[in-house]
């Protein structure tokens, strides 16, 4: 609807008396409010919005101008827009009001509709009504599910007949429905923000993601790198000690024969190190491979590690037994993962028992589970430390001090492998006591 035309029909109505407009006067004006409350929900563009119940609220007055102003998030009023009768936007500057009335209006939440501001004797006019020599001034809060959210304020240096029902209760009517679409308005720009904010988020989130692969990736290279050159020279040792193994065997008194056995071990230990560093890398960064597979635990795992890892036991002097109570008994598990897991608890089990035996058990569980114990005679491990033995590089014995040799990343790894393939891994242990790690698995029925 335009602004000309309905600034005709409320003049028309208000210059009409009672007798004279009868239904059609009335019928009339209503319609024009529900153009008004149709073109203003219109928009959810706050600025339009504005604009729009601005100059709808000068029209129906006659008003030389208007202003609107709204609550901030401290509660105090603040300008937002100001239009004159031209359609002309009044910059902040020009926000001269009279705050008397706007603030009296905000904080009771009644409207004011004064008439001959300067010579009114129900309003006692403010400095601002002389200054500004201000003779109408229509004003009224804008409230929405009972909260005041601002103000609507047009005035006039004119005398205007304001003070009859067709202005007024348009007036208040267009005020009621603007603080609705102005509310809204506020809402959808709020919307939008979170929106913005949102994106402009998820755009970091993806630009830090894409960072940490990238760093992830380069830390990977530089793994495998290091790896391969540490590999080089070492298995360059292994072949020329070998080699003169061979070569001084009958020549070398049979007490530096351990020597060869001892740069071996050394050598071997690095690579154990690397191997385990790369591995624990490979799951924090999740570039793991994970190749589940159904497996004859007690066949094709158990027996190929307990034979590797007994005669490490009898250099010992350990007794060594695998007993096997689950054969041809399947579960679904990554190979390379599996081994990992129980080379790292036989090796710790020979390594931390100086006396005694080491028993790894593969049986049968309640529910349809495989249950696989490794347990030792050594010399356990307690109570107080069991809760962080799973931490990456975390040792119960530290320092340069220490009895036994280690970087403390086996049992980090045997626990996130052991999750990895849902798995369940308990253990019970006192100091001085030795260990018995229970790993249990689900079986795989073939059927």
């Amino acid at each position: 609807m335009k602004f000309s035309t309905f600034r005709e029909n409320i003049k028309h109505s208000s210059n009409t008396t009672l007798t004279e407009s009868g239904s059609s006067g009335t019928a009339k004006n209503l319609k024009s409010i529900l153009d008004i409350v149709k073109s203003i929900n219109k928009s959810l563009i706050l600025e339009n919005v504005l604009e729009m119940v601005l100059k709808y609220a000068i029209d129906i007055s006659f008003a030389e101008r208007g202003f609107i102003v709204l609550k901030d998030s401290k509660g105090q009023l603040e300008f937002k827009l100001g239009i004159d009768a031209n359609d002309n936007k009044l910059p902040e500057s020009c926000f001269n009001i009279s705050t008397t009335v706007v603030e009296d209006v905000f904080f009771t939440g009644k409207s004011k509709f004064i008439e001959g501001a300067l010579s009114d004797t129900e309003h006692d006019p403010s400095k601002s009504i002389f200054k500004l020599e201000l003779q109408t001034i229509l004003c009224s809060p804008l409230v929405t599910a009972h909260k005041k959210i601002g103000v609507i304020y047009v005035d006039s240096k004119r005398i205007q007949k304001v003070k009859v029902s067709e202005i007024t209760d348009t007036f208040e009517i267009l005020a009621g429905q603007a603080a609705i679409a102005i509310r809204n308005a506020q809402l959808y720009k709020g919307q939008i923000k979170a929106y913005e904010s949102l994106q402009s988020v998820n755009q970091k989130l993806k630009e830090a993601k894409d960072e940490a692969e990238r760093l992830s990736k380069l830390k990977t290279e530089f793994l495998a790198q290091m790896s391969h050159e540490i590999r080089t020279p070492i298995n360059t040792i292994f072949g020329f000690t070998s080699i003169l193994k061979d070569t001084m065997a009958n020549k070398l008194p049979a007490d530096q024969g351990e020597t060869f056995r001892i740069i071996n071990a050394a050598g071997q230990r690095i690579i154990r190190t690397i191997d385990l560093i790369l591995e624990m890398s490979q799951i924090h960064t999740g570039n793991y491979e994970y190749n589940p597979v159904v497996l004859d635990l007690g066949y094709e795992v158990l027996e190929n590690l307990t034979s590797k890892y007994r005669r490490y036991a009898l250099r010992k002097n350990l007794k060594f037994e695998f007993i096997n109570n689950a054969e041809d008994r399947k579960v679904l598990a990554d190979k390379h993962m599996i081994d990992q897991v129980f080379s790292n608890l036989i090796e710790n089990a020979i390594k931390f028992t100086n006396e005694g035996e080491i028993l790894v058990k593969i049986y049968p569980g309640a529910d349809d589970k495989i249950k696989v114990d490794v347990s030792d005679t050594g010399i356990g491990i307690s109570e107080e430390y069991q809760e962080n033995m799973y931490k990456t590089f975390s040792q119960e014995d530290r320092g340069y001090t220490r009895k036994f040799d280690g970087n403390g990343l086996g049992l980090a790894i045997v626990k996130s492998y052991v999750e990895i393939n849902k798995a369940q891994l308990n253990l019970t242990s006192k100091k001085g006591k030795g260990a018995l790690f229970t790993i249990t698995f689900d079986e795989q029925i073939i059927k």
